[in-house]
């Protein structure tokens, strides 16, 4: 009864130990997300300028703020 205890309790030490690790890997894994989400968002922002930029230039309203 003893051995069973004692096997009992260092298989919960290793899965305690292991769900410590894997919570540590979610929060790097969430910090690489939250990196590739501001990477997109520059992209996207960065995307939505160059067409503004085109609508200007192609409206002929940069000619208008060049004279300003």
């Amino acid at each position: 009864m003893e051995e069973r205890i004692a096997r009992m309790e260092k298989t919960l030490d290793k899965h305690s130990s292991q769900i410590s690790k894997l919570f540590s890997r979610v929060d790097d894994t969430n910090a690489c997300i939250q990196k590739i989400m501001n990477t997109l968002n520059q992209i996207r922002w960065t995307f939505f300028g160059a067409l503004g930029y085109y609508a200007f230039s192609e409206l002929g309203l940069l000619g208008v703020f060049k004279v300003l």
